[in-house]
C-alpha cells in the first residue's frame, strides 16, 4: 500500500481510495500512477513511461499527456495547494509528494475477498483486440454515472466488451460483481429470479423487482446483465428500479438496442476499425489497426503460427473491410483459413457461405455462425420490421431516408409507418445511422446485406423491390438533369456522388439478365451526364453500350432516351479510345436524332463533337465552319451555354489556325459572359469543361505573343480553377494544353516534372488514353533535358504509338518534331530529317498554322546538322518561320526562329547578320527575360557583339 495525503494506493488489486472511498481511475492513468509512486522523487523519463504503460502499441507523447492530465485531475493536483505529480521540461515526470509505504493489514488494505464477494465472471481465454479505449472509457463512467448499457449488432463484442470492464472494477467493488446471463432465457418474468439465485437468494420464481432492491439495500455491487434484447421489457423494468431504489447498486446491461429507461446512459460499439483500400499497404502498416490485429491473432491460434506479410497485406485489409471489423465474423474468417488461404478466403466472402461458417463449439448457439447471430436479432422483428429489413438490402453502401421511404415499402405498404420501423431497426443495431451530415444517411453492414438479401430471395420480392430501386435512381437523376439552369447544378451532381453504388447496382440489375430493358435504358440515359461530369468515361461508356444494346427490346429506338445514350457514347469513346468508328457511328446517329428533335442542345453537342473530331484530325477549316453554325444557332436562343459553347469552338479553331487575335478574343468572351455557375452547369450538361479550354487557348496565345510571365500566371490559373471545379478532364486538359508544354518551353523543368506526373496519373486513373500518351511524351522531353537520351527516345515512340492509335492528329506531330529533337542529339541525323520532313509535311498539308513555324525551325535545324549541311535550304526554312511568326504576331516563335538563324550565320562567319537577326526580335521582348529560350539568345547576341557596349536589355548571365 501506499499512502500519500487523502489517498491510498493498493497496486495489487488496482485500486485508488481517497478517505476510504474508491475513485473512479481509467487503466492507462493508475499504470501511471503505481510507476511514479514506486519510485517517488525520481524523474521518470516519457520514453520509460510510454513503454511501460503501452508495452505493444506505438503511440505519441500526446496520449501520455492526456493520460496524465487525467491522472492530476483525479488527484486534485494544484487544489489547495496540494502537488503530486510535477513535469520535468525535457526529461519527464515526477511523484513530488510526500508518501508512506506499508505492508500493514488495514481496514481495506489486501486480502482475499469473502465468500459472498466472490464474483462470477465468465473467463476469457482470447486476448481482446482493439478495446482497450472503450474498456478504459467505459470503466471510468460506470463509477460515476452507476447505469451503462453497452449497444451494437450481433457480433460486435458487447459481451466481451462488458466482462472485461467488470474484471477491470474488481478491486473498485471488493469483488461483488454477478454477471446476469439472460440470453438462455425463454420466458421474461425469470429476469428477477435469475438474479435472485446469482445472489444466493432461495430459489423461488416470486422474486419481484421491489424484493430485490429491499435484498441489495444498501450493498456496493456490480450487476451485468448480458443480452437484454429479447427480454427488454422485464430487463428495463429491474434495471431500473435497481438504479432508482439503491444508492450503490451499478448496472452494466448489454443489448443490441438500448434499454430506454432514465438514468442509463448508452456506449455503442462500434465496429474495429479497418486497413484502407490500398494495394501498397504494408503488414506494418496493416497491423496498426485493430482489425487486422484480431484477424492475425487468431489466424496464428488456429494455425500453429502465422506472420503477415506485405504480400498478403492488402488480401487481409480487404476481409476486414468486407466483414465491416465485426470481430465475431472476423474469428470466423481466420478460422478459415487453413482451410481457403487468405485469398480464398476473401473470395468466398462475396458469396452467402459467410454466414455459415462454424465458429468454436463451446460458444453461445447465437455466436456459431453470423447466421445465428442475425437469426437471433431477425426473430426477434415483428413482421412489419422483418419486412422493411429485408427490402433494405436492395441499396449498396449508405442511403438516404427519402430512398428507403421509395423503396422499402413496395407498392403495398405504408411509407410513414416505414420511417418508424427504420428507426426501430437503428435502435436494434440492424441498420447503421450516420447523423454528422445535413442529411442522415444508413447502411446495413456488409455481412448484415447479406443475410438480409437471403431473406428477400426466399420472399420472392427480389426483382419487385429492384426495379422500385432503380426507379427511385432514376427520377433523381432526372431531377438533377432537369436543374441544369438552377444556382448551382454542381452541388446537385455533388449529392448524386453519394448515391454511385446505388446507381451502379441499379443499372448492372436493370441491363442484365433477368432484369428490366426499359427501365435500364431510362436510368442509363438519366445517369450518363453523371458519369460524363464526373469524367467516369469508361463506365459511362459500359452503360450506354449496354442501354443501346437493349434499345429494341425497350421499345426505345429513335427516342430521346436514345439521341441521350448515342451522344454519351461518342464523347465517352473519343476522349477514352480516340477517334473510333464506334464514336463517329454515335456521333451520326446523335446529330440525326436531334434534327429530328429539333433539340438545340443535342444540336450543339453533335456540333461540338464534330468539331472535336475535326481538331483532333487537323482540319482546321471545318472546324471553324462548325463553330460558325453553332454560333448563329446560338444566337437564335436566350440560354447563354450555347452562345459560350460557340465563343469556346471559335476561339479553339482561330488558335489552330494561326489567327491569334480573335482566338484571345473569344476566348475571353467566354470568361466574360459566364459565370462559375453556368461553367459548372456547363460541364454537367456538355460532360465537357470549355472554361478549361478557353483558358489553355488563352494561356497559349500569351505565350507564342512573347508575353511570357503572363502565359506563365496564366497556366497557374487555369490549373487551380481545374482544380476547384474538380473535373478530372478538365485538369487533363488544362495540364496538356498549357501547363506542361508551356512549362517545358520556359525551362520550368520542376514544374513541367510535377505536372507532367500529376498528368500521368490522372489521365491513367480516369481512362484518358490520349492524355496519358501525351504525359508519356512530357516525360521523354523532361528526360532529353537531363540528357537521358535513350530513354528519351523510348518514351517519345510510346507516346507516338498512343497518339497514332488514338488518331490524336494535332499532337502527333508536335511530338513528333520533339523526336526528330532527341534523334538529332543522339546523332541519328538521317531519322531525325526524316522525322522532322514527316511533321513539316503534316503541318502544310493540314494547314496547322499554330505550330507552323515550329515546325519550319526545326526541319531548318535538321538541315542544317544533317551530314550535307545544306545552309541554304535551311537558311530559307528559318526565314519562312520568322516571316510567318511576324505576321501572325507569334514573338516567341520568332525568337526561336531568330536564334537559330543566327547560329547559322555565325557557323557561316556572317555575324552581322547574325547579330541583326537576333537584334531586332530580343529588343521587343518586355518580359519574360528568365525564359530559357531568352537567356540563350541573351548569351548568343552578347556574344557577337563582344567589341561593342554592352546591350540595353537586362544582364542575364
Amino acid at each position: 500500500m501506499a499512502a500519500f495525503g487523502p489517498f491510498r494506493l493498493f497496486p495489487k488489486r488496482r485500486l485508488v481510495e481517497k478517505d476510504g472511498v474508491p475513485i473512479g481511475l481509467s487503466g492507462r492513468a493508475l499504470d501511471i500512477l503505481i510507476l511514479l509512486t514506486g519510485r517517488p522523487g525520481e524523474v521518470i523519463s516519457k520514453k520509460e513511461l510510454v513503454a511501460h504503460v503501452w508495452p505493444d502499441v506505438v503511440v505519441t507523447e500526446g496520449s501520455l499527456r492526456f493520460h496524465v492530465s487525467v491522472l492530476r485531475k483525479a488527484l486534485g493536483d494544484g487544489q489547495t495547494g496540494a502537488r503530486y505529480v510535477t513535469n520535468v521540461p525535457g526529461r519527464g515526470y515526477c511523484f513530488v509528494a510526500p508518501i508512506l509505504q506499508s505492508d500493514s493489514i488495514g481496514p481495506l488494505a489486501e486480502q482475499s475477498y469473502p465468500p459472498d464477494k466472490t464474483h462470477n465472471l465468465p473467463r476469457q481465454l482470447a486476448r481482446l483486440v482493439g478495446r482497450d479505449e472503450t474498456i478504459e472509457t467505459i470503466s471510468a463512467q460506470l463509477l460515476n454515472r452507476r447505469f451503462i448499457t453497452i449497444v451494437g449488432p450481433g457480433g460486435i463484442g458487447k459481451t466481451s466488451v462488458a466482462i472485461s470492464v467488470a474484471s477491470a472494477l474488481l478491486a473498485a467493488f471488493d469483488g461483488a460483481i454477478r454477471f446476469v446471463d439472460l440470453g438462455p432465457l425463454t420466458d421474461p418474468q425469470l429476469v428477477s429470479s435469475t438474479l435472485a439465485s446469482l445472489l444466493g437468494l432461495s430459489a423461488q420464481s416470486n422474486y419481484s423487482a421491489s424484493s430485490l432492491v429491499r435484498v441489495l439495500g444498501q450493498k456496493r455491487i456490480l450487476l451485468v446483465f448480458d443480452s437484454c434484447e429479447h427480454v427488454i421489457e422485464t430487463a428495463s423494468e429491474l434495471a431500473q428500479q435497481l438504479i432508482q431504489g439503491t444508492p450503490h447498486v451499478h448496472v452494466l446491461a448489454t443489448s443490441r438496442e438500448s434499454l430506454r429507461v432514465e438514468g442509463e446512459q448508452i456506449h455503442r460499439l462500434f465496429p474495429l476499425a479497418s486497413p484502407p483500400d490500398d494495394a501498397g499497404l504494408t503488414a506494418a502498416e496493416a497491423l496498426s489497426f485493430p482489425a487486422a490485429q484480431l484477424f492475425v491473432e487468431r489466424v496464428s491460434m488456429a494455425t500453429n503460427g502465422f506472420n503477415l506479410c506485405d504480400a498478403d497485406a492488402p488480401a487481409v485489409a480487404n476481409i476486414c473491410r468486407k466483414l465491416d471489423g465485426i470481430p465475431l465474423a472476423i474469428e470466423l474468417a481466420a478460422a478459415r483459413i487453413d482451410a481457403y488461404g487468405i485469398g480464398g478466403t476473401s473470395t468466398l466472402l462475396d458469396d452467402r457461405f459467410q454466414l455459415f461458417w462454424p465458429g468454436r463449439r463451446t460458444a453461445l448457439p447465437r455466436h456459431q455462425t453470423l447466421g445465428a447471430a442475425l437469426d437471433w436479432s431477425y426473430d426477434l422483428l415483428p413482421e412489419f420490421e422483418r419486412i422493411i429489413f429485408r427490402r433494405l438490402s436492395v441499396f449498396v453502401g449508405n442511403f438516404t431516408l427519402e430512398a428507403a421511404r421509395f423503396v422499402a415499402p413496395g407498392d403495398d405498404q405504408d411509407g410513414a409507418a416505414s420511417i418508424d420501423a427504420i428507426a426501430s431497426l437503428v435502435a436494434k443495431s440492424l441498420v447503421t445511422a450516420d447523423l454528422a451530415e445535413m442529411q442522415a444517411r444508413y447502411r446495413l453492414l456488409d455481412t448484415t446485406r447479406t443475410y438480409a438479401a437471403e431473406k428477400l430471395k426466399s420472399a420472392g420480392e427480389g426483382a419487385r423491390i429492384a426495379r422500385r430501386h432503380a426507379n427511385y435512381y432514376r427520377q433523381l437523376l432526372e431531377a438533377t438533369s432537369s436543374a441544369f439552369t438552377a444556382a448551382d447544378p454542381g452541388k446537385l451532381y455533388a449529392a448524386c456522388i453519394c448515391e454511385v453504388d446505388n446507381i451502379r447496382a441499379a443499372l448492372k440489375w436493370a441491363l442484365g439478365n433477368g432484369g428490366d430493358a426499359m427501365t435500364g435504358v431510362a436510368l442509363a440515359a438519366a445517369s450518363a451526364p453523371f458519369w460524363l461530369e464526373m469524367s467516369l468515361l469508361t463506365e459511362c461508356k459500359r452503360w450506354t453500350e449496354a442501354a443501346l444494346n437493349k434499345l429494341d427490346e425497350a421499345g426505345a429506338r429513335s427516342t430521346s432516351e436514345e439521341m441521350v445514350l448515342q451522344n454519351a457514347l461518342c464523347f465517352s469513346d473519343l476522349l477514352t479510345r480516340g477517334l473510333s468508328d464506334t464514336a463517329r457511328a454515335a456521333l451520326a446517329r446523335a446529330g440525326e436524332l436531334a434534327e429530328m428533335f429539333h433539340d438545340i442542345d443535342h444540336q450543339m453537342l453533335a456540333l461540338v463533337g464534330v468539331a472535336t473530331f475535326c481538331h483532333r484530325l487537323e482540319q482546321f477549316h471545318e472546324a471553324l465552319s462548325l463553330s460558325r453554325r453553332a454560333e448563329a444557332i446560338a444566337r437564335e436562343i436566350s440560354d447563354p451555354l450555347p452562345n459560350w459553347t460557340a465563343h469556346c469552338l471559335l476561339g479553339t479553331s482561330y488558335f489552330f489556325l494561326g489567327e491569334y487575335a480573335d482566338a484571345l478574343s473569344n476566348a475571353q468572351k467566354v470568361h466574360r459572359i459566364t459565370t462559375p455557375e453556368v461553367r459548372r452547369a456547363h460541364i454537367v450538361r456538355m460532360g465537357l469543361d470549355y472554361a478549361a479550354e478557353a483558358g489553355c487557348v488563352a494561356a497559349q496565345v500569351l505565350f507564342v505573343r512573347g508575353l511570357l510571365d503572363q502565359a506563365a500566371q496564366a497556366v497557374r490559373d487555369i490549373v487551380e480553377y481545374a482544380r476547384s471545379v474538380d473535373h478530372p478532364y478538365s485538369l487533363c486538359l488544362a495540364l496538356t494544353w498549357s501547363a506542361c508544354p508551356i512549362a517545358l518551353a520556359l525551362g520550368d523543368f520542376e514544374a513541367a516534372q510535377q505536372w507532367t506526373a500529376l498528368l500521368k496519373r490522372h489521365s491513367e486513373k480516369y481512362g484518358l488514353t490520349s492524355q496519358y500518351a501525351c504525359a508519356v511524351g512530357f516525360e521523354g522531353r523532361l528526360a532529353s533535358s537531363r540528357g537521358e537520351t535513350q530513354s528519351a527516345l523510348k518514351q517519345l515512340h510510346a507516346s507516338l504509338a498512343g497518339l497514332r492509335e488514338a488518331q490524336f492528329e494535332s499532337l502527333y506531330t508536335v511530338f513528333l518534331d520533339s523526336l526528330a529533337e532527341i534523334l538529332a542529339a543522339a546523332g541519328d541525323l538521317d531519322e531525325a530529317l526524316a522525322a522532322a520532313d514527316e511533321a513539316l509535311q503534316r503541318t502544310e498539308r493540314n494547314e496547322a498554322l499554330w505550330w507552323m513555324p515550329e515546325a519550319l525551325r526545326i526541319k531548318g535545324e535538321m538541315l542544317f546538322r544533317s551530314r550535307k549541311r545544306d545552309a541554304a535550304n535551311a537558311e530559307e526554312l528559318f526565314r519562312r518561320s520568322l516571316a510567318l511568326s511576324h505576321r501572325q504576331g507569334a514573338l516567341f516563335w520568332e525568337l526561336r526562329a531568330a536564334t537559330s538563324l543566327a547560329r547559322l550565320h555565325r557557323e557561316l562567319g556572317h555575324r552581322d547578320d547574325a547579330r541583326a537577326a537576333l537584334l531586332t526580335v530580343c529588343d521587343r521582348f518586355s518580359e519574360g527575360f528568365d525564359a530559357k529560350d531568352f537567356k540563350t539568345a541573351k548569351a548568343l547576341l552578347d556574344s557577337l557583339t563582344p567589341q561593342d557596349p554592352p546591350s540595353a536589355l537586362p544582364d542575364l548571365r
